[in-house]
């Protein structure tokens, strides 16, 4: 296989596990081809009339102004995304051949040929043996003898992904490569904080307001990159959580209600990573059994889960992010730019980085 296919193998690799983080129900839209020529261009035309009034342009654009800057964020990102694989694939056929250069190699393929394929091993018969029994029921139970092959040659494929990985690291560090590609000037929306619960110092220089629900599976999955988030840019991100909670999850408003009410008695992120944990028991007893496990005082609790303030807080919480453009779970302001969905730490980090050197 080319040395330029494995590269390209992996960056499909990962765009399918980007898209598999979040569906189209929980995620967002699909992404429009480019954003919409402004009013500066097209000038503040009329753009509907009747006898005795009209709207303008602008007019229009101010009731959907939401909606019009989460396309235009969804379009910068992905072609932000789409510069970066394309420089990434343009750096490394010119690292392979200066490499193959340096070392007296015809090309770039004969340096793949001698630093990849040539240093992995066939597999093993107990390695395919071991392999075959994870991918049976993907193999439909078919016995090893007419699978081997099939077998054999996938983990061929991963070990040579995997020695392309390293390879790749190795010839970043020796050639010194440094990537400098500008994130996009992204457009801002003022994302309130409200009173609800955040994680880090108030004064943080970085405000990411979430807005996500309990039921929401890529809710759970961000909770990883929300973590790393908090630990790579310590005390630089006040990470603040704001409940949204989906019409076709029945269960997602109680738990939002029993995170809040364990929040009155100082245990709200106790509460919340065991809500995010064991999303698929949030019955009322589940719920009562969390609030026992974080030490709640359970009468006090359960007085707190029937006041209609907190549905209403959890309500103002959901008109909130509907009103700057939500409409999936999880959604992320991070200084007022939107990112959508269970998104890997270095879309944020290069939102991030670009802020904190803007200060």
């Amino acid at each position: 296989m080319h040395f330029v296919e494995i590269f390209r193998l992996v960056l499909v690799t990962s765009a399918v596990a980007c898209t598999q983080s979040a569906p189209a129900v929980e995620h967002g839209d699909p992404v429009p081809s480019g954003p919409s020529p402004d009013a500066a261009v097209q000038g503040d035309a009329v753009v509907a009339t009747w006898e005795g009034g009209s709207i303008r342009l602008s007019e229009l654009r101010d009731q959907i102004k939401a909606e019009l800057i989460t396309l235009e964020v969804d379009y910068l990102t992905q072609r932000y995304q789409a510069e970066q694989q394309a420089l990434e694939g343009l750096l490394l056929e010119q690292l392979f051949e200066v490499e193959a250069t340096e070392r007296g190699l015809a090309d770039g393929q004969a340096l793949f040929d001698a630093e990849v394929t040539g240093k992995v091993a066939l597999p093993t018969d107990a390695e395919i043996e071991s392999f075959y029994q994870v991918m049976k029921r993907k193999l439909r139970n078919q016995p090893l003898d007419e699978v081997r092959d099939v077998v054999a040659s996938e983990l061929m494929g991963r070990a040579i992904r995997e020695r392309y990985d390293v390879f790749v690291g190795e010839l970043k560090e020796k050639w010194k490569v440094d990537l400098d590609l500008p994130f996009p000037d992204m457009p801002r929306l003022d994302v309130n904080g409200d009173d609800d619960p955040f994680m880090g110092p108030a004064d943080a220089p970085i405000t990411i307001v979430q807005f996500a629900e309990f039921q929401c599976p890529y809710c759970a999955l961000a909770m990883d990159t929300v973590d790393q988030l908090m630990a790579t840019y310590e005390n630089k991100i006040r990470m603040v959580f704001r409940d949204f909670p989906l019409s076709f999850h029945d269960r997602a408003l109680p738990a939002a209600v029993a995170a809040n009410c364990a929040g009155a008695q100082g245990k709200y992120w106790e509460m919340h990573e065991l809500l995010m944990a064991n999303q698929r028991a949030l019955t009322d007893s589940d719920l009562e059994s969390y609030a026992g496990q974080v030490g709640l005082n359970l009468s006090q609790w359960e007085t707190c889960l029937v006041d209609p303030a907190q549905a209403q807080e959890v309500e103002a919480d959901l008109e909130d992010g509907l009103s700057v453009g939500v409409s999936a779970t999880p959604t992320f302001f991070v200084n007022g730019i939107q990112v959508s969905g269970a998104v890997p730490l270095e879309q944020f980090a290069a939102i991030i980085e670009q802020e904190l050197e803007a200060q």
